[in-house]
């Protein structure tokens, strides 16, 4: 008997946000007039060839009228680490920053990860299939030899060789990854915007707990 053992691989978490479709309707009008209005003095351009819009105001999480959004978005989270069996009771968890994203037709956000965080989100406030996300192995596989992943080398593409792994772009879903996964988004190809928005979380230990190689609770630390 031979068995393919799938080690080491990312974990990726997607669900679907209760009652998005009432959190949806109280948000969107927030976010076309305040947030991501083109000539909005909180807007601003992350990529000069994808010129997608993002919000300057990367703490959207701490803005009230966003509650009932962050109160689910936690527990997708929580519900994330519990799946990948994290002791909860040793962590506290934050999320440190949190910002929306406005994709129009012909937009894209590039190849990028987020190096000051553990895990981050997405949530689709307003999405169909417009530009799709897509997280990249930046290691692709190399085996020994640098065989390159593509065709015509590989007889067919599955989790256990393939290089690049797209998630739908669909409203109301959010996605939780880990935050050093290389990931983008395809082209908005669609005549309506994609609007989401996005975050980072950081987990450190509770206060009294010690680790070595963790993040040490923020009441321990002493500003310089």
């Amino acid at each position: 008997m031979t068995n393919i053992s799938k080690w080491f691989g990312y974990p990726i978490y997607i669900s679907q946000i209760q009652n998005y479709e009432e959190i949806n309707k109280e948000i969107l009008p927030i976010l076309k007039k305040d947030v991501t209005a083109t000539n909005s003095q909180y807007a601003r351009t992350t990529d000069i060839k994808a010129k997608d819009l993002q919000s300057i105001d990367d703490n959207l999480h701490l803005d009230n009228r966003f509650n009932k959004l962050y109160n689910e978005i936690t527990q997708t989270i929580i519900a994330a680490l519990h799946g990948q069996h994290y002791d909860l009771e040793l962590f506290e968890i934050y999320i440190t920053k949190s910002w929306a994203t406005y994709s129009n037709k012909d937009q894209f956000i590039s190849y990028h990860r987020h190096m000051t965080s553990h895990f981050s989100f997405v949530y689709y406030v307003e999405a169909d299939d417009q530009g799709n996300l897509f997280f990249i192995d930046d290691e692709a596989h190399k085996v020994g030899l640098n065989i390159p992943k593509r065709d015509p080398y590989f007889k067919k593409w599955d989790e256990v060789n393939f290089a690049k792994a797209e998630y739908p772009a669909k409203t109301g879903n959010i996605v939780v990854f880990p935050s050093m996964l290389f990931h983008e988004t395809g082209m908005n190809k669609k005549e309506n915007p994609r609007i989401s928005i996005s975050g980072d979380v950081l987990l450190t230990m509770r206060k009294g707990i010690k680790s070595e190689h963790n993040m040490p609770s923020p009441t321990t630390w002493k500003k310089l």
